[in-house]
C-alpha cells in the first residue's frame, strides 16, 4: 500500500477513520479511500502479546529508580567489608587490650551486617536490569517527532505518519506494522548516553527478551548470593569459638575471606556497567532456544568497556583489591592469636 499524501502539496498524510482529512502543512481537504480506512481498523486491533506488552512496559516505565542508588546498594557491600575489617583492625593496634574482643566486633560490625546489605544489593539490581532495560527499549520503540507543529508523530521505521487515538501510547503503523511508542517522556531520551537505532523486533518480542534477561540475571543473582553466603560462614564462625581462634589451621580462612571479598567487589565492577541494550535483546530473540548461542551473539555485539568486562577478568585490581581485605583480615587473625 502506498503512503497517503497530499494531492496539493505531497505532504504525507496521518489516516484517520473518517472521510476525508485537512492537510496540516497547506490546509487541503484529502479524501480518505476506504481500503485505508478498513486497513487502519485491522492495525488498531494489536494482538494480546502486544497489549500485554505495552502494559507491562508501561507498568515498569513508571518506576522511578535512580542510578545512585543502585550504585550505592552495588557498592554498599564491599565498603562495609572493608571498612569493617579496616575499623576492626585500627582497634586492635590502638587499643592491645581489646584484641580478644576483636572476633565479636567483626561478627557483629561486618559478618552479621553483611547478610541484609547483600541481600539489598542483590533486589536493587534485579530492579534496575528491568527499569534500565526499559528505557532502552523505550528508547528504540519511540515514535519519531512530529514533522510539524500540529502533525501526528512519525513511524520509528518507515517515518510515515501515525493515526493516534486519545489513550493511545503505543501504535501501529497502517504501511509498516512496527510499532512505535507514542509521547516518550523526551527528557529520558536525552539522558540516555547513546540514542539507540530502531528495533528490528516487535514490542511483545522485546519486552519477552527483556523479562528473559531478567530471569538470568535473577539466576545468576541468587548463585551469587548463596555463594556469598556460604564463604560468610567460616569467618561467622571463627568469631564466635575461641577453639578456632587459637588454631593455625584457622589461617586458611583468609583464603575464604579472599574469594568473598572477591565476590562482593565484583558487584563494584557491575555498577558502573551500561544497562541491558537493545541489541542484546535482539540477540536473545535471534535465537531463545540455545543460551551457548545467545551467550556467543551477546558477547559478539557488545563492545569492550561495556558487559564484555568479563573479558578483562583477569586485571589485577579484580584480585589485589580482595586481597588487601583478606590481608586485613589475616592481619586481625594473628593480633587474636597472639593477644
Amino acid at each position: 500500500m502506498a503512503p497517503l499524501q497530499c494531492v496539493s502539496c505531497n505532504a504525507p498524510l496521518a489516516v484517520v477513520d473518517s472521510s476525508s482529512t485537512v492537510c496540516s502543512f497547506c490546509r487541503h481537504i484529502n479524501s480518505i479511500p476506504q481500503q485505508y480506512r478498513d486497513e487502519l481498523r485491522l492495525t488498531r486491533e494489536l494482538d494480546d502479546a502486544t497489549c500485554n506488552a505495552a502494559r507491562e512496559w508501561l507498568r515498569l516505565h513508571q518506576i522511578t529508580f535512580p542510578r545512585w542508588f543502585f550504585v550505592c546498594a552495588a557498592l554498599a557491600p564491599f565498603i562495609l567489608m572493608s571498612a569493617g575489617l579496616a575499623a576492626v583492625l585500627i582497634t586492635g593496634l590502638i587499643w592491645r587490650s581489646s584484641r580478644s574482643a576483636l572476633p565479636l566486633l567483626s561478627a557483629g560490625g561486618v559478618w552479621l551486617p553483611l547478610i541484609p546489605v547483600q541481600a539489598i544489593a542483590a533486589i536493587v539490581g534485579i530492579k534496575m536490569i528491568l527499569v534500565s532495560g526499559v528505557a532502552r527499549v523505550g528508547a528504540a520503540f519511540a515514535a519519531a517527532p512530529p514533522s510539524a507543529p500540529g502533525a501526528p508523530p512519525s513511524c520509528r521505521l518507515c517515518g510515515a505518519p501515525l493515526t493516534v487515538g486519545e489513550g493511545d501510547f503505543v501504535v501501529r503503523c497502517i504501511y509498516c506494522k512496527a510499532d512505535s511508542i507514542i509521547y516518550l517522556d523526551q527528557s529520558l531520551m536525552r539522558d540516555l548516553q547513546v540514542r539507540v537505532g530502531s528495533a528490528r523486533a516487535s514490542l511483545a518480542q522485546a519486552m519477552t527478551a527483556l523479562a528473559a534477561k531478567a530471569r538470568i540475571v535473577r539466576m545468576q543473582t541468587l548463585g551469587r548470593a548463596l555463594i556469598i553466603l556460604g564463604f560468610l560462614i567460616l569467618p561467622f564462625i571463627w568469631s564466635l569459638f575461641v577453639g578456632m581462634q587459637t588454631s593455625y589451621w584457622s589461617i586458611l580462612i583468609t583464603l575464604d575471606v579472599w574469594v568473598l571479598a572477591l565476590c562482593l567487589f565484583w558487584y563494584v565492577r557491575e555498577a558502573f556497567l551500561p544497562p541491558a541494550t537493545v541489541e542484546e535483546l535482539e540477540a536473545m530473540i535471534d535465537s531463545p532456544a540455545d543460551p551457548r548461542t545467545e551467550q556467543h551473539a551477546t558477547k559478539g555485539a557488545t563492545q569492550p568497556g561495556t558487559r564484555g568486562w568479563y573479558d578483562h577478568a583477569s586485571d589485577k585490581r579484580n584480585f589485589v583489591m580482595p586481597a588487601i581485605v583478606a590481608l586485613m583480615f589475616l592481619t586481625i587473625e594473628l593480633l587474636v592469636w597472639n593477644g
